[in-house]
């Protein structure tokens, strides 16, 4: 049961596709009983061709996965949402489901990149900021995220972008859909206070 549940949080997180999950998943009905193995029977009525499909399945595995899986998820879900979004609401309401998702004592690098942008949305209303260019870096910082995780293809290094954060050493600028990749040695706002 663990191996499919495994496989289940890969697909959750972009790792294999939905199709190879579900021949695994046939295949491991064909050996167990559906109807004492809730877990499984859950798993099989999902409709894997609907587009809501994570949704359902992140509700499944919620109880059962780690907190930085979890957590990395739904980061992704999320930026995935935040990037292709014009709505100003829809972007920000997003970005709140984002950040409901940190917290002051843990240590998760990627988060703070988060935080950074909530101040800085803060600051609009003082007209500290303007709006525009804050949406623009979020929409920048989503897109990044987004690319970073879809290019890493084991569960560990997708927890040790949320807990390592984005690449410091490159600065990285989305431009028509091309990467520019600039070397530069880059520190954190907050590092500043760590010891």
């Amino acid at each position: 049961m663990e191996k499919i549940k495994e496989k289940a949080i890969e697909l959750l997180l972009d790792i294999i596709s939905k199709e190879d999950f579900e021949v695994i998943l046939y295949e491991k009905v064909k050996t167990e009983n559906l109807i004492t193995n809730r877990f499984l029977f859950d798993l099989v009525n999902i409709n894997y061709r609907e587009n809501k499909y994570k949704i359902q399945l992140g509700k499944i595995l919620e109880d059962t996965l780690e907190e930085e899986i979890f957590i990395m998820y739904k980061v992704n879900f999320y930026s995935k949402k935040i990037k292709d979004e014009n709505n100003i609401k829809e972007i920000y309401k997003h970005f709140n489901n984002v950040f409901e998702l940190f917290e002051y004592d843990k240590e998760y690098s990627l988060m703070w990149d988060y935080y950074q942008i909530n101040e800085r949305i803060g600051l609009i209303e003082i007209k500290y900021e303007i709006e525009k260019n804050v949406i623009i870096d979020l929409k920048k910082l989503c897109d990044r995220v987004c690319f970073e995780f879809n290019k890493i293809s084991r569960i560990e290094d997708k927890v040790k972008l949320l807990v390592e954060g984005l690449s410091e050493s490159k600065d990285v600028s989305f431009l028509n859909n091309q990467i520019q990749t600039n070397e530069i040695k880059l520190k954190k706002w907050y590092q500043f206070w760590k010891y």
